[in-house]
């Protein structure tokens, strides 16, 4: 019986993909996508924005297709675009659809940016920055609470070697990465701090040209800001020297630059 189900379920998949594709444009392309950072609220925001009729999400929000090993250009990226037709069914009508997928990994590697871009030029891309010490403080206390074991000065050695902990804080070179392969009118960045204002809603509404009026922001745990523990501040200073802080500082120099280009644009 498991087997029969299996196979029920893929001829049921592919027998509505070819529906998809009729309904839809043949050049058919994911519009948008979350690219980071981690521990910045993408899941919140991902959240928020399927709760739209407008907005199509895959089944599981992050999907790791544009990663070097697993982009898979063939059939027309079906492999990609099978993840979004059960979502797309549950809303069907003949209202225009924005079709957005979210991996703050995508961020970290050039390869994966060029892949993005390969597969969609004209892609949206949203990326949500934090202060680095804060949002390092909030990955480490979600591994705590998921069983890791160790104190964060042994975090810090495990996970910049495992899960990229210093790169996720760089925000510099990841806003460089970005801009070496999109063009400024194609990228949203946010600031996590005001991820709850509705400045912030209308700023993503106008670039996805999506109508969010009717759509409340959550109040969840995923958009508390917080206040760093002092502690936590003195023992990442103490194992990243003054690294994250000089980069930081960079990037906010970076970005303030960004926002009266994207301003000028009439893009917000």
């Amino acid at each position: 019986m498991p087997k029969l189900s299996k196979i029920y379920k893929k001829l049921r998949l592919n027998f509505l993909f070819s529906i998809f594709k009729i309904l839809n444009n043949k050049n058919f392309r994911v519009n948008a996508l979350i690219i980071g950072g981690q521990r910045c609220a993408s899941t919140s925001i991902i959240n928020f924005l399927s709760n739209s009729n407008q907005i199509v999400t895959p089944k599981n929000n992050e999907q790791m297709f544009f990663f070097s090993d697993k982009f898979d250009s063939s059939k027309d990226y079906k492999k990609y675009h099978l993840n979004f037709v059960y979502n797309y069914f549950k809303k069907f009508n003949f209202k225009k659809k924005l079709f957005l997928e979210k991996t703050p990994e995508y961020c970290l590697k050039s390869d994966y940016l060029e892949n993005i871009y390969k597969y969609n030029n004209n892609i949206k891309i949203i990326f949500i920055f934090r202060e680095p010490y804060s949002r390092i403080q909030s990955t480490y206390e979600l591994y705590k609470n998921q069983g890791y074991p160790n104190t964060l000065d042994r975090f810090l050695v495990d996970n910049n070697r495992k899960y990229n902990i210093k790169e996720f804080s760089l925000y510099s070179k990841i806003f460089k990465r970005i801009f070496n392969t999109f063009k400024i009118e194609n990228v949203l960045i946010i600031d996590f701090k005001k991820i709850n204002d509705d400045v912030t809603k209308k700023e993503i509404s106008k670039f996805l040209n999506i109508d969010l009026s009717n759509i409340e922001v959550p109040k969840s745990n995923s958009f508390k800001t917080g206040q760093v523990n002092e502690n936590y501040i003195s023992e990442i200073k103490s194992f990243y020297n003054q690294d994250l802080d000089n980069d930081y500082q960079y990037f906010l120099k970076l970005y303030k630059e960004y926002k009266e280009k994207f301003m000028k644009k009439n893009i917000l």
